[in-house]
């Protein structure tokens, strides 16, 4: 098998895991801002700052989970573009 050939497999593999990979990030990050959103309103109006830092937390986090299933998809885009340029 030629360096080229085993460079397209390894690259059109790997797109395909960064899209599935980022498309469970998407159903993660819908179910965790649903749970997010119930400890969100049992805490509404809270003034303690552990409660404050609990939601700050969980704010983060869903950033950092739509982040990196954006990451993936560019990814996924990129190196599936690239190895069909092959």
């Amino acid at each position: 098998m030629s360096t080229v050939t085993q460079l397209k497999q390894s690259l059109s593999s790997l797109s395909e895991a960064s899209k599935r990979t980022a498309n469970a990030l998407a159903q993660f990050d819908q179910q965790f801002n649903q749970q997010s959103q119930s400890v969100q309103n049992i805490m509404q109006g809270s003034s303690q700052s552990k409660d404050k830092e609990v939601l700050a937390a969980l704010q983060q986090a869903s950033r950092a989970v739509k982040t990196a299933a954006e990451d993936l998809n560019r990814a996924a885009r990129v190196t599936g573009q690239y190895g069909q340029s092959l």
